[in-house]
């Protein structure tokens, strides 16, 4: 990541100098505004400040606030007094574990800690998550594809088959598992790395949290009790896609993609689940992609949060609320169930 100008840290200082101004304010009147839709007085704050932020700053200065997902693994990793176990792939990317490795079954989870709650044994059946650090802007398309690949090479190579790995992500996240799957049954010329289909079939499930699906997004004033910024949104989209071809844009979009595009795609992967928030900003898009998929899987479940926004249970976590968050508990059910299903 390209290293600040002076004008670009003095916006961001003065931006960041005002967030206690937007604690007081959202103390006091946080509950009654749009976004708050009922929820508790910390969950409130932290999506006020996010609002607040996400709203401000440019791709470059949030880089630059966020830091790298590895440094924020290892401050996780030692809060939690856990080994910090970490994967080198090549290509800038990495796997980082937040369970051993010698799983029955492994979670290969494309950014976000959320997770790591699901990280035990289910019914005697143990379940590892390893999340994929991968590059972000100012790469683009197929850059994060490639090192996908090799972390699902990568975890192949240690003895897990298919069968027993999930593919798993949230947001932009959830969009690059939908590229690999793309990959797997039309391998794109741009990428370096071309899986074989005969070894990159029969995946566990796939569960995507509000995948981010690129396709158009509503102006803000038609969602506003979301904290990610419509503005925003389109912005960090923009930028993507810049580069991108159209002629590979079905990858990135695949919500628009031809409607034979997941024809026959269950010796890839059967079982899907798609959770969505009722008011989240990408709704009708991820809603889009869900009739998609549905008509191409044999096991395909949408799990639509009532009141939800975008990624609910993972502001929820970052929140530190305490209470079980209902769609990660329908997601914990959801791998033990598939779990079981030794079809």
């Amino acid at each position: 990541m390209a290293k600040l100008s002076f004008q670009e840290s003095l916006a961001m200082t003065l931006t960041l100098l005002q967030i206690p101004l937007v604690l007081v304010y959202a103390s006091l009147f946080g509950r009654w505004s749009k976004r708050a839709n009922g929820r508790p007085l910390n969950r409130v704050l932290h999506d006020e400040i996010a609002h607040f932020v996400l709203s401000r700053l440019s791709i470059r200065q949030l880089q630059a606030v966020s830091g790298s997902s590895l440094a924020g693994y290892s401050e996780w990793a030692r809060q939690k007094k856990i080994a910090h176990v970490v994967d080198e792939l090549g290509n800038e990317a990495r796997l980082m574990w937040v369970s051993a490795r010698d799983m029955d079954y492994v979670v290969i989870y494309c950014h976000g800690g959320g997770f790591q709650t699901i990280s035990k044994k289910q019914n005697g059946v143990k379940l590892g998550v390893a999340i994929l650090q991968y590059s972000l802007h100012p790469e683009s398309f197929p850059t994060q594809l490639d090192q996908f690949v090799l972390a699902v090479q990568h975890v192949m190579a240690k003895g897990v088959p298919p069968a027993r790995i999930f593919l798993a992500g949230d947001s932009a996240g959830g969009n690059l598992v939908l590229q690999l799957l793309s990959h797997i049954r039309d391998p794109s010329a741009l990428a370096s790395t071309n899986p074989s289909l005969s070894n990159m079939v029969g995946f566990r499930g796939v569960c995507l949290l509000s995948p981010w699906v690129m396709s158009c997004i509503p102006k803000k004033r038609m969602m506003p009790s979301t904290w990610a910024p419509a503005k925003s949104l389109r912005v960090w989209q923009e930028a993507y896609m810049a580069v991108v071809p159209d002629s590979h844009r079905v990858y990135i979009q695949p919500a628009a993609a031809p409607s034979q595009w997941f024809d026959g795609p269950d010796e890839v992967v059967g079982r899907v689940l798609v959770t969505v928030g009722s008011k989240e900003v990408l709704r009708d898009s991820i809603q889009d992609l869900a009739a998609v998929l549905q008509n191409s899987h044999r096991d395909f479940q949408l799990d639509v949060q009532e009141g939800g926004v975008h990624c609910d249970p993972m502001f929820d976590i970052a929140a530190k609320s305490t209470a079980p968050h209902p769609v990660e508990q329908n997601i914990i059910e959801w791998f033990a169930q598939r779990i079981e299903d030794r079809h």
